[in-house]
């Protein structure tokens, strides 16, 4: 399975996101991050390669003039090139059979709301689990419709993902 990590730039609570690193690597599962240098998602997916983790495909947008993308970390796997920032969401979901959040932020919410559109053939619905213990509150019902959200404890992840 391809699981898409989705969270801040911002890098907090590296204990927790080692845990879920770890859990992902050890069940054999690929991850799909957009590796800004310093990020939550830089950090996992180092976290995860640290425990023998398959294989990290890296999503940048290598043709974007308008903003570029030297602040991304282009050795941590596999790059594929999602055009510019506009498209990161929309590559991102179509390479994830499901995603894990592991912070808010604003383009977290953007990449959760195009799991409704872009989803493995023959699911009706992409699961998004959202860490509780790294994402405070839930997401508004209304702006959650049609998608599958789940809000899951590290500790039930593992038996998620299986």
């Amino acid at each position: 399975m391809k699981i898409g990590i989705i969270g801040p730039s911002k890098l907090r609570e590296k204990a927790r996101i080692e845990k879920i690193a770890s859990i992902i690597a050890n069940l054999g599962h690929e991850i799909i991050v957009t590796p800004d240098k310093g990020s939550g998602s830089e950090f996992f997916a180092q976290r995860y390669l640290a425990n023998k983790g398959k294989k990290v495909y890296s999503v940048i947008p290598f043709e974007d003039t308008e903003f570029g993308y030297s602040w991304v970390n282009l050795d941590l796997g596999q790059n594929v090139g999602c055009g510019t920032w506009r498209n990161q969401p929309e590559k991102l979901n179509e390479l994830a059979d499901v995603l894990v959040c592991v912070g808010w932020a604003d383009g977290v919410l953007a990449e959760i709301a195009y799991a409704k559109w872009f989803k493995p053939k023959g699911i009706e619905k992409k699961k998004v689990y959202v860490v509780k213990e790294l994402c405070p509150g839930e997401l508004p019902q209304d702006s959650c419709k049609g998608s599958d959200i789940r809000y899951v404890s590290i500790s039930d992840l593992e038996k998620e993902l299986k």
